[in-house]
């Protein structure tokens, strides 16, 4: 079964993670792996500091609406979606020396009955602590995760669906515009950032456009929303008046399929 690594996404994923002198990889791996299959590969973490820590690892589901992944203690992980069944990491415990990586292996295991069917998300998260000794008075700890998004293929796929556009100006600076809209992944996989592109363009009351610029975009899980938002600056010398604010999302399908379009419009009048 072959594993993906995703790319980065600044500042949600990032490339290596990277805190308290160390350094994990990989910190996202994307894998299709069929109801009943299994897979297994290494979780490699470097101390790059001066003195031993002590490594812990846990399992946990996560979801992340704003893109950021949010983790999921077990008694409070009702997400469907969750994978904090599929995936087991060995050891749950390492010292590891300074200058020396430690390898975690771990297996992940779809079940043959996926209820609902769809994508699971787990992350392998490691709480790194110096070695205890006798001079020690406080512990300071740091948190490190190598996420897993997980497909079952088949039928799985995501499905975008937006809502509640609204734009408003910023009343210490009117020609400063927020865009605001409801985006939700109603499908049952996740979206990666590289399959998902977004569009603002405004037009005059004649249709022309005044403006277009692309709009942030991030993974975004199933069953997810967030509010995106994004802010436009109007040029000096745009006169008040009625504009329309036009905001598309390109969600792209497996080779074969047609990208999903998303719309929405809003007409404003906007007064400097």
């Amino acid at each position: 079964m072959k594993n993906w690594l995703i790319g980065i996404i600044v500042g949600l994923w990032s490339v290596a993670a990277f805190a308290g002198g160390i350094s994990l990889f990989p910190t996202v791996t994307e894998i299709i792996l069929p109801p009943g299959t299994s897979y297994s590969d290494m979780i490699y973490i470097t101390n790059t500091g001066d003195e031993a820590v002590t490594v812990e690892a846990r399992v946990l589901g996560f979801v992340a609406p704003e893109g950021v992944p949010r983790f999921l203690e077990p008694q409070f992980d009702n997400y469907p979606f969750s994978g904090k069944d599929i995936l087991t990491v060995e050891p749950a415990v390492q010292i590891i020396e300074p200058g020396a990586t430690a390898v975690f292996t771990y297996e992940l295991h779809m079940p043959d009955d996926l209820n609902p069917y769809g994508g699971r998300y787990v992350a392998a998260v490691f709480k790194v602590r110096p070695t205890a000794s006798e001079e020690a008075q406080v512990v300071v700890a740091t948190q490190v995760a190598s996420i897993f998004l997980v497909s079952p293929g088949g039928e799985a796929s995501p499905h975008l669906q937006m809502g509640d556009m609204r734009v408003y100006q910023f009343k210490a600076n009117p020609r400063k515009v927020i865009i605001e809209a409801v985006v939700t992944n109603t499908g049952n996989l996740h979206i990666s950032s590289d399959q998902i592109r977004g569009y603002i363009y405004i037009t005059d009351a004649d249709g022309y456009i005044v403006d277009e610029f692309p709009a942030s975009t991030h993974t975004l899980l199933p069953g997810n929303s967030y509010m995106h938002q994004e802010v436009w600056y109007a040029p000096e010398d745009l006169p008040s008046g009625t504009y329309q604010f036009h905001f598309a999302l390109v969600l792209f399908g497996p080779v074969g399929t047609s990208p999903e379009y998303l719309f929405m419009s809003q007409e404003v009048e906007l007064n400097f």
